[in-house]
C-alpha cells in the first residue's frame, strides 16, 4: 500500500489570481553550484546571473533588494504530478497575502505587524534595527495551529 505524504499547509489568501499579483512558470530551479533541485509550493525564489530560478535568501545591502516570487506549485512531485512531470514550477510576485504552515517558516517572535524577510527559501523574523530586506509583514500568527498568514507588498 503506498504512503501518502502530507502536504504543509499553504494558501494564497489575497492577490492571486485576479489582484495586484502576477504569476511566471519557470522552467528549471537550480541550486548555487547550478544543479536542477525540486522545489515545493510555499518557498521562495529568485534569478541567479543566468537568468534560472534559485532558492532565495534576502540579506543586505543590495542583496536585501532581490526580487522575490513565491513558488504556489511546485516541481516537486509531493505538489503536483503536472509540475513534477513537466519540471516546471509556477510563482508569483507582487502584493498578496499568504498562509503558511510550520515546515514554511523559521522559528522567531511572530506578531501581526512584525517584519519579516526570507532566509533559505522560508519566511524568517527581519533582525531589528538591521538592514535586513523587509518583504512582509505578518498579519495574523496561531501558535497552537502552527499557522502564519503575511502580507507581501510589491
Amino acid at each position: 500500500m503506498p504512503t501518502e505524504v502530507i502536504r504543509p499547509k499553504f494558501d494564497i489568501l489575497r492577490g492571486w489570481p485576479n489582484g495586484s499579483a502576477y504569476d511566471k512558470t519557470f522552467d528549471r530551479v537550480v541550486d548555487g553550484s547550478g544543479a536542477e533541485l525540486k522545489i515545493r509550493q510555499g518557498s521562495f525564489v529568485t534569478f541567479d546571473a543566468q537568468g534560472r530560478a534559485t532558492p532565495a535568501t534576502v540579506g543586505t545591502g543590495a542583496t536585501a533588494l532581490l526580487p522575490l516570487w513565491l513558488v504556489i506549485e511546485g516541481n516537486d512531485e509531493t505538489d503536483s504530478y503536472a509540475g513534477d512531470f513537466l519540471d516546471k514550477c509556477v510563482a508569483i510576485k507582487g502584493a498578496y497575502e499568504a498562509l503558511f504552515s510550520t515546515t514554511m517558516f523559521t522559528a522567531g517572535a511572530y506578531a501581526p505587524n512584525v517584519q519579516v524577510t526570507v532566509v533559505a527559501g522560508k519566511v524568517a523574523v527581519a533582525a531589528p534595527g538591521t538592514n535586513d530586506g523587509v518583504n512582509g509583514y505578518v498579519t495574523a500568527y496561531d501558535a497552537t495551529a502552527g499557522e502564519l498568514r503575511v502580507a507581501f507588498t510589491l
